[in-house]
């Protein structure tokens, strides 16, 4: 799907093709489908890009602005480019003759073709004649002959050297009223740097072998270097030139950019060879994933290549030909058409509307089986750190990220005010925020309204008070260009999800009821903020006001709840208003309590005691006083069924123990058959492979020589990836399902890490722990698209489990850790981020908080992992 505002575009195209002149914004927002305001937004942001030109004044018109910059062509000019192009454009045209510039960058960046645009812009601001010449010299050519050098740039008189028959001009003065380009200019010896300097000082210079009489040029000079400048150029000629431009290497590119220079290359090839090219996305991941290539000619001689194969391979010779990885994405294709106009702005806006729809069917999901919250709010953010990676990117609107981020906060504060919720929301967290909601505004007409309204409808079920704050704070932002209850979810799973836990243990209702304006909201915002919690609400009623009218706005905050409370606490300002008793009480299935004369003291102590938890009978009274085992079945031998044998060295009873394990998660009709190790032995060595027909595996917890009788797997292999594909192959025999292996492995791996752990543990429970450490490691197994092998899952169960509880110890003592954010690379800072989320729930858990120490050890565990 293109980005709304290329849609507004296309409208205004549409009109102007379609005859129409002088189009509104009314005439672009009706052909669009949406909203004057959205609108007119959008070609404010069109016309900051450059592409609309707007004029008239009331009213104002648009039009198609026609692109005649020479440097558009540029790919990443109007984006991560923006400020090299206006210095180079500068360069051109500051009086009287513009200034010299040097551009620095890996090999292969750009830097001739950005010095032959600098030309060209230059031919186009009429500021050099139509005759002037791009003369272009590398430096490189003539390193070890300085001599040769200085004839070639500056020509020689004739018995300069011998062979020096005529006079001949040198570079300099073909490139005199132009430009002279020299690449590699570190390789330009210092004697021809000084000779170099000289010219850009004076526009004098002398050909080898004249010493009388100079010669007087008007050159604008380039240069260009691979290199560091320090290292190579004499600080004299440096200081000559004022700009110096640095071209970053492919990698360093932004992902947008980098996939349009993948196009520009295949869209090239496409014209080369006259056939359209069908792309798999797959492919365009691939090339963009490439991060050792400073050198964008290496990308350009990949799809070269590519292109030449599938041209090979075409026996058909059909007009579209298909380059495609039968082991990547073959799923999803760009189609470039090399008759039409070279513009991959409809492919580089189009999103991946199955992601979106995916992330809505998981959030779904995981509110019906009552999920942590932070399961959903990692969803969220494992779901934008994949749309970063994505083909199909998109850009967050900066200037419309400002305008929401400005509104969230003050939302933050109007929260924190009223109902003393202390967010501590990051200015990350923002832009997580507005970054969801930007990737939304583009896929709003792709989502199933039904859907967001069913997720809303479970999330409000699960977290009532969450979900009515967030609709308050929704209303307050009013985003119009979103649908509202994508704002709600938003709001509820980023902004509100730390605090979910507090906001939803108050059990009770309380309500201030006030004559004025702002009595009942002032005895509220104190309340609220001294308990740290939404506790109350509030209404400001105006002295005229009816009892009807106030009865049925309480009313309708009263139908808005969606749970049932233990009680309902009215808190009035006026006796009269305690009337409202006989109108409020039939819309409650609790009890009521009407306290009147409401003052800042009684409603703090109410609140105080529902934020206690204290049952309604006792608050109720106290207003009184305002006034003055596993079964086994064991088999010696074998057994006449489809059968697996537990033999362990260490006693029976840990085989037990594994075959209780093995029937709990078993779906199949197979023995378990438990054997003394002794017995086991004496079996393998005195009977046959018949005697062992109906074994299918022995698991051992220790290295039996292999027997021909059946296979034999020692159980701590299967933390190896090696045996737990053996263990699989055999289980799968057997008729178990996917699904039952893996719980299998999973019980296996937390049984040994229980026998691990269980003497080290002094205060957790290692039976209680092992559930929180499961859910921690597979968050990040989900989170980085990782499959970790039993051998690394066991070793971080381990870690895992002691960490939490020397958390558990230092987080009772003075130390707390320290602060290491400083010294964070970039995927550390993100492993951080992450890392908070996953471990909240063991944090709120165990009244704990993980700190940055502990969190960098886990980094140094999985980096090798995540890290490329």
């Amino acid at each position: 799907m293109k980005k709304a505002r290329f849609k507004v575009r296309d409208a205004l195209e549409e009109l102007l093709n379609g005859g129409h002149q002088d189009i509104s914004t009314e005439e672009i927002a009706k052909a669009a489908g949406l909203t004057r305001g959205v609108t007119s937004s959008y070609l404010s942001q069109l016309r900051k890009d450059g592409l609309v030109i707007k004029y008239g004044t009331k009213p104002i018109y648009w039009k198609i602005k026609e692109n005649t910059d020479v440097f558009s062509k540029f790919i990443g000019s109007s984006g991560s480019l923006r400020k090299v192009i206006e210095s180079s454009k500068s360069s051109v045209v500051y009086p009287p003759s513009g200034f010299p510039l040097i551009i620095t960058g890996p090999s292969g960046t750009g830097k001739s073709y950005l010095a032959s645009l600098i030309y060209k812009y230059a031919h186009q601001k009429h500021v050099i004649a139509e005759s002037a010449k791009f003369v272009v010299l590398n430096c490189a050519d003539y390193a070890n002959n300085p001599e040769l050098l200085s004839s070639v740039l500056f020509g020689y008189k004739k018995g300069a050297f011998t062979g020096a028959e005529k006079d001949t001009a040198g570079l300099v003065e073909q490139a005199d009223g132009g430009y002279l380009f020299l690449d590699e200019i570190h390789r330009l010896p210092i004697e021809s740097q000084e000779k170099l300097f000289t010219l850009l000082d004076t526009g004098y210079y002398y050909p080898l072998g004249e010493s009388k009489e100079a010669r007087q040029v008007h050159i604008r000079f380039i240069f260009a270097t691979t290199e560091k400048l320090d290292n190579y150029l004499l600080q004299t000629f440096r200081r000559r030139v004022p700009l110096k431009l640095e071209l970053p290497s492919f990698s360093k590119r932004p992902l947008f950019e980098r996939y349009q220079i993948i196009l520009h290359f295949f869209y090239q090839e496409a014209v080369s060879i006259q056939r359209d090219l069908k792309i798999a996305y797959g492919i365009l991941r691939s090339l963009v994933a490439i991060s050792s290539a400073g050198n964008i000619g290496t990308i350009q001689n990949k799809v070269k290549l590519m292109c030449a194969d599938a041209y090979r391979n075409d026996n058909s010779k059909r007009h579209c030909i298909t380059i495609d990885n039968k082991k990547v994405f073959l799923e999803e294709y760009v189609l470039l058409e090399y008759q039409k106009v070279e513009n991959f702005e409809p492919v580089m806006s189009v999103g991946d509307k199955q992601e979106v729809l995916k992330l809505i069917s998981v959030l779904k999901k995981n509110e019906h089986q009552n999920a942590p919250i932070s399961d959903n709010v990692l969803e969220i953010q494992s779901f934008l750190h994949d749309m970063k990676q994505a083909v199909l990117n998109i850009d967050l609107d900066e200037k419309m990220a400002g305008v929401m981020a400005k509104r969230v906060k003050k939302v933050i504060i109007f929260l924190r005010h009223r109902y003393g919720l202390n967010l501590n929301i990051s200015d990350s967290d923002v832009r997580t925020l507005t970054q969801f909601l930007d990737v939304m505004i583009h896929f709003s007409e792709q989502l199933n309204l039904n859907d967001i309204e069913s997720l809303v409808r479970s999330v409000k079920k699960r977290y009532p008070r969450t979900t009515y704050l967030a609709v308050l704070a929704t209303q307050q932002l009013n985003f119009k260009e979103i649908p509202q209850n994508l704002v709600t979810l938003a709001m509820v799973f980023l902004i509100f999800a730390p605090k979910v836990n507090d906001i939803e243990k108050i059990d009770m209702l309380a309500i201030i009821v006030s004559h004025g304006e702002t009595m009942a909201a002032s005895i509220q915002s104190i309340v609220n903020n001294l308990c740290g919690n939404y506790i109350f609400e509030s209404f400001d009623m105006p002295i005229e006001t009816s009892m009807l009218d106030i009865s049925k706005k309480i009313g309708n905050f009263i139908n808005q709840q969606s749970q049932t409370y233990k009680g309902t606490i009215l808190m009035f300002d006026m006796g009269s208003l305690s009337q409202m008793y006989k109108e409020i009480k039939p819309l409650l299935s609790s009890d009521l309590l009407v306290i009147n004369n409401v003052t800042t003291a009684t409603a703090l102590d109410i609140g105080l005691q529902i934020q206690q938890n204290n049952q309604f009978k006792e608050i109720a009274e106290k207003a009184e006083s305002y006034r003055d085992v596993i079964s086994t079945q064991y088999y010696e031998g074998l057994s006449q069924k489809q059968n697996i044998i537990v033999s362990c060295m260490s006693g029976e009873g840990l085989s037990k123990e594994i075959k209780n394990i093995i029937k709990k998660v078993s779906q199949t009709d197979t023995d378990i058959i438990t054997m003394d190790y002794k017995d086991l032995k004496n079996s393998l060595d005195n009977h046959d492979h018949e005697y062992f027909r109906n074994t299918k595996v022995i698991l051992t917890t220790t290295d039996i020589p292999q027997h021909t009788a059946t296979s034999i797997i020692n159980i701590y292999d299967i933390m190896d990836k090696p045996g737990t594909q053996k263990l699989y192959a055999l289980l799968k025999e057997l008729g178990e399902s996917d699904q039952n292996i893996n719980a299998l492995i999973e019980e296996l791996l937390k049984f040994f890490t229980i026998e691990g752990i269980g003497d080290r543990l002094e205060f957790l429970n290692p039976e209680v722990v092992i559930k929180e450490v499961q859910k921690i490691t597979s968050k990040y197994e989900k989170y980085y698209h990782l499959s970790l092998s039993g051998k690394i899952k066991l070793n971080l169960y381990m870690h895992i489990s002691l960490m939490l509880e020397r958390t558990l110890v230092s987080n009772n003592s003075s130390n707390k850790g320290h602060t290491i954010h400083e010294q964070m690379s970039e995927a550390q800072l993100e492993f951080y981020s992450v890392s908070k989320n996953i471990f909240h729930d063991a944090e709120v858990k165990y009244n704990i908080t993980v700190n940055d120490y502990e969190i960098s050890l886990m980094y140094e565990l999985l980096r090798p992992l995540i890290v490329d």
